[in-house]
């Protein structure tokens, strides 16, 4: 057990040095470095018994809902991310000015007073939006409390605002029948001693057990207890950047949370595998369906979140009120994407230090909205795509498929894999549901959406089919008739959700952060034998990972040109009996090219040597 701390303290360390590196880049465009995470499991640990009738009803209302709004809010907004003059970060700007806490209390925080904020305003925008739920930051890594706290770095006492907006947020939901929850920043706490990430302030980016412990017991415990205690019903509660914090904290919060707020929903950046509900990287999307969080009983969803700024999760001139019209079918696709995919989506907004959300933001949310309005069946309470693998945006229901196709074009459309039997098609937004003429052969579907039933952004296609649940092929990886075996990216399925996915590149995206970032395959061998193995990634030697199949372990080097996409053929061969094989790849040591050099890995191919 002291083995298994010291490495998890060793690989902390190593992943908060990648981080301080980053932090002296002043490079805007990343958001958020952390992929790493703590203990041995990252989601799962939480006992079935945790998931009582309470945290059941609600987690069958996010399964229902799918959409939320996320808002970053704070000191940060005051600076507009601007430091001395130069263009810094959003709501990481103390950290990568760097910015001493005497200069942050004075220029940030000391002068943050949000007088135009108004709760039924934000609700507005988010019941504009479809959204079911809003989650606001309660603390951030700058440690300020937006609400009236006991201690007293928070917007009321030290800010001499007068106003618990938190409170005033919780009594406007409550009438309208909108759910609420907080983020929470457990570890992270730039204003105290013994948080962890402040080292131009103090000594070191971990502190001491000590420190630590003070800091959690004193202000973390506390102030998830007045939060989960003084603010009515709470929907969710959302921690984040788990460092430090270890089985019997994580074990406490979730008790505090269970004491006050019975059905409140604890997100897995708790720590250390416990939490109701998983959640992705930032911006996490992912090749495959992902059922792997539900229970026999309970469909529990992953979650990401996406952010309507440009630059940072906080306000800033230059990344808070740019018109992002062109990016409104993006959102919307990458909405129903995530649906299909099994998740959630958390749509962040960024408002102004007044406490006003930008119209360039709310008009980005009601695009979304208006198109909820029309195709609002494909997403609420939409089941993932029957296809592990969809070539596209794809949700269900019983008897139905939902085709999701972003910015139609073509009036031929095609769908492999599908068995069951299609009995009608029709365009969603069509209210008088036109059949639209198709032909099915076996698993081939081909369909006429003439152009006059194009919609704007995402048209969706309704499938009626004979079975409640759709038949499909298989879809293991099957070995060429030559004895190969192509594993790319786009057919694996990932071991945590602290990794992404490029689907125009069909690369992953922050792979190589953190040593427990599988890629997983099932391959079905016919031919037996001694496999070379060829790989593709945009690494060079500097970055190692392991081939893993049943007990065999191939250490393989991502060897080559930085940057460059290359195909590159490894050393040692891989032994494949016939039958079903579970291959997986995993870093062997977290590396800080893979995320200087934005590594990209698209794959292996296996060719059979004998």
């Amino acid at each position: 057990m002291l083995l298994n701390k010291k490495v998890i303290l060793l690989m902390t360390v190593l992943f908060l040095f990648q981080l301080s590196c980053h932090s002296q880049n002043k490079d805007i465009k990343f958001v958020d470095f952390i992929t790493e995470t703590s203990g041995k499991v990252d989601f799962g640990k939480t006992d079935v018994s945790a998931y009582t009738p309470e945290i059941r009803e609600n987690m069958k209302k996010l399964y229902e809902d799918k959409f939320g709004m996320f808002v970053h809010w704070g000191p940060y907004a005051q600076l507009e991310g601007m430091w001395k003059g130069e263009k810094v970060s959003a709501e990481w700007i103390m950290k990568r000015g760097p910015i001493s806490i005497q200069d942050y209390e004075r220029e940030a925080a000391g002068k943050f007073k949000p007088e135009k904020f108004n709760a039924n305003d934000w609700i507005d925008i988010a019941e504009n939006a479809g959204m079911k739920f809003i989650v606001l930051t309660a603390k951030h890594h700058d440690g300020f409390a937006m609400y009236k706290s006991a201690h007293s770095y928070n917007l009321v006492d030290f800010a001499g605002f007068g106003r618990d907006i938190f409170k005033e947020l919780s009594a406007a939901c409550a009438k309208r029948d909108m759910n609420l929850g907080f983020y929470y920043s457990q570890s992270q706490d730039w204003h105290e001693k013994g948080g962890v990430g402040n080292d131009w302030d103090f000594d070191g980016v971990l502190k001491p057990q000590e420190d630590f412990d003070d800091y959690f017991t004193h202000k973390v415990a506390m102030q998830v207890e007045e939060l989960s205690k003084n603010y009515g019903d709470i929907f969710m509660v959302w921690f984040d950047t788990p460092i430090q914090m270890d089985d019997d904290k994580c074990q406490l919060l979730m008790d505090i949370v269970k004491e006050n707020q019975p059905g409140a929903l604890v997100n897995s950046r708790l720590g250390n595998g416990f939490g109701h509900f998983d959640v992705s990287i930032d911006n996490g999307k992912t090749p495959s369906v992902s059922t792997a969080t539900w229970l026999p009983d309970l469909k529990v969803p992953w979650q990401t979140h996406e952010s309507v700024t440009v630059g940072g999760w906080g306000y800033t001139k230059f990344g808070g009120d740019i018109d992002r019209s062109a990016s409104y079918s993006d959102f919307i696709y990458s909405f129903c994407r995530i649906v299909g995919n099994g998740g959630v989506y958390l749509l962040n907004v960024a408002p102004r230090p007044d406490g006003t959300i930008p119209q360039s933001q709310a008009n980005s949310l009601r695009a979304i909205g208006e198109w909820l309005e029309v195709n609002g069946e494909a997403i609420y309470g939409a089941d993932p795509s029957p296809l592990k693998f969809p070539p596209y945006a794809i949700t269900s229901k019983p008897g139905n498929i939902y085709l999701h196709l972003q910015d139609l074009v073509q009036t031929q459309i095609e769908l492999n894999g599908i068995l069951s039997k299609v009995q009608k098609a029709y365009c969603l937004a069509d209210k008088s549901q036109q059949s639209l003429r198709f032909k099915q052969e076996k698993d081939i579907l081909n369909i006429s959406v003439p152009e006059e039933l194009h919609q704007p952004k995402v048209t969706v296609v309704v499938l009626e089919i004979e079975d409640e649940v759709a038949k499909v092929i298989d879809e293991t990886l099957q070995q060429e008739e030559d004895g190969s075996i192509k594993m790319p990216v786009s057919k694996c399925e990932f071991a945590i959700r602290r990794i992404s996915y490029d689907y125009e590149k069909l690369v992953t995206h922050r792979w190589g952060e953190n040593i427990k970032q599988g890629l997983i395959w099932t391959v079905n061998v016919k031919q037996p034998g001694s496999f070379k193995v060829i790989s593709e990634d945009s690494g060079d030697e500097g970055f190692v990972y392991n081939l893993i199949s049943g007990k065999d372990i191939l250490e393989l080097n991502a060897k080559g040109h930085i940057g460059k996409l290359t195909k590159k053929e490894q050393e040692g061969r891989l032994f494949l009996d016939k039958g079903m094989h579970q291959i997986k790849v995993y870093p062997k040591v977290p590396t800080s090219k893979a995320t200087k050099h934005n590594y990209q890995f698209k794959g292996l191919e296996l060719i059979l040597t004998k």
